[in-house]
């Protein structure tokens, strides 16, 4: 804006007038982009208006203004139909400004200006913030399929160790079982003396001591995740006969859940039941498990616990399955719930895609949306221009027809009557005509309906006082 300012000064620096217009203008393009982009669209736009005033020193600068303002705002603002509107606007009061001068045909150029430098910048614009919301929303569903992979490779890993947990436990672990067991039967047989006793007893129980060591390993190898996960009701008995004070309240159908829905809604209430219990020790626990046949919705809320609770834990399970939930389609929400705490989730039954990949497409419908219009639309405001120019120029043609046969009945003397046309031949070139009669005023007329043949002849009718005073034909005057 700055350069802009500079080529305003420059120009039209001797006019006071279109120096402060200039100035005003681009401050207010500048002024009004950021925050009101629609405002700078019709703040610029309303500069080509300028054209139809011809003033001195407006040659360059309106079109710049309309250029940049479009340029900002079609960066800032997604509305197109407030764009077409402004647009539409502005050309509507261009028109009305141009027939209320008398000459209608100086809204064209206006309409071309705000065409080029008014609706391509604003698409232009359009398609750069596009291609940079397109941009963004690339760099996030990639970042959405690396955690997706790291949970893939995380999954692995578990599997992989459930799997290293049970060929332990049941290769290595059955061996120790059976030396302990064969050694205990040793250190039984009376032909052995003491101290062959006392070596067996020792090997007995160093047996024993490792299968309990192995059993440690295995319990910590298979985690949460070897196994498939029973039902909530399942769980619930469970946390009950430990010790749990808690209650399931549980409504509607569970027969259309499908599996991994299920398991989603188990880890959930698993998790926050264990921190319930792990936080909040001896307080009341309330799960909730509704089905309405599209969603399940879980909750889980405890009161405050008795004493002070253990700060043991880093928060590492609630963002490992709010992730798990997110990539489930659900949402997860975990806070504060009166002087206790709650866990709620929302889970789909029917996954359509992640939300970066619906926001990838629907960018990329936008942009290619964006591409066609930026062809499509000034293919169509040229059509509907080049009709408007038809229909004018047929107007113009036909209300400034004279018939021969009517031109042939007219004789020098007659009075003007009222079955002349309308209007008369605009634009004639200068050509010779033959010499007016003094004091006379001249009439032209077309010759021929033709709306694209020229140049062509025109009919001459001069009138003194009302009455004709002569009538020529004059070759090749009109277009």
């Amino acid at each position: 804006m700055a350069a802009l300012a500079v080529v305003v000064a420059a120009e039209a620096w001797p006019h006071a007038g279109p120096v402060a217009a200039g100035v005003v203008w681009s401050t207010l393009v500048v002024v009004t982009a950021q925050r009101r982009p629609a405002w700078a669209l019709a703040i610029g736009a309303s500069a080509t208006l300028l054209a139809l005033a011809d003033l001195p020193g407006t040659d360059a600068w309106p079109v710049l203004v309309s250029a940049a303002a479009g340029a900002m705002a079609g960066r800032r603002m997604a509305d197109t139909v407030t764009a077409a509107a402004v647009f539409a606007g502005v050309a509507a009061a261009g028109l009305v400004v141009a027939v209320a001068a008398g000459d209608a045909w100086a809204w064209f150029p206006v309409g071309f200006l705000l065409l080029v430098f008014g609706v391509l910048p604003w698409l232009a614009g359009r398609y750069l913030r596009l291609r940079a919301t397109l941009a963004a929303a690339g760099w996030q569903r990639a970042e959405q399929l690396e955690r997706e992979r790291q949970l893939v490779e995380r999954e692995a890993r578990l599997r992989e160790r459930a799997g290293i947990a049970r060929d332990m436990h049941d290769s290595l672990g059955h061996e120790l079982s059976l030396i302990a067991m064969r050694a205990g039967a040793l250190e039984l047989d009376g032909d052995l003396d003491e101290r062959h006793r006392a070596a067996i007893a020792h090997l007995r129980s160093t047996a024993v001591d490792a299968t309990d060591r192995l059993q440690d390993i295995v319990t910590v190898l298979r985690g949460l995740d070897d196994a498939e996960p029973g039902s909530i009701d399942d769980l619930v008995a469970r946390s009950r006969s430990s010790g749990v004070d808690i209650r399931l309240v549980s409504s509607g159908p569970t027969d259309d859940v499908p599996a991994s829905v299920g398991r989603t809604a188990y880890r959930v209430v698993q998790e926050a039941v264990t921190n319930a219990v792990r936080h909040a020790p001896g307080a009341a626990v309330t799960v909730e498990v509704r089905f309405d046949g599209t969603h399940v919705s879980v909750a889980v809320r405890n009161g405050a616990g008795r004493g002070a609770a253990p700060t043991t834990g880093g928060g590492h399970g609630l963002v490992g399955l709010c992730e798990r939930v997110r990539l489930a389609g659900g949402t997860l929400r975990a806070g504060r719930h009166g002087d206790g705490y709650e866990v709620v989730a929302e889970l789909p039954y029917r996954v359509d895609g992640s939300d970066s990949a619906r926001q990838l497409s629907e960018v990329t419908r936008a942009t290619r949306r964006g591409l066609a219009a930026a062809v499509a639309v000034p293919v169509a405001i040229g059509a509907v221009v080049a009709l408007l120019l038809l229909g004018m120029r047929w107007y113009e043609v036909h209300h400034s027809f004279l018939a021969a046969d009517r031109y042939d009945a007219l004789r020098v003397g007659d009075p003007r009557t009222q079955g002349l046309p309308r209007n008369q031949v605009e634009g004639r070139p200068d050509v010779a005509e033959p010499p007016v009669p003094s004091g006379a005023r001249c009439e032209y007329y077309r010759t021929t309906r033709d709306l694209f043949t020229g140049p062509i002849d025109v009919y001459r009718l001069c009138f003194t006082d009302g009455r004709l005073a002569d009538k020529a034909v004059v070759r090749g005057t009109a277009r």
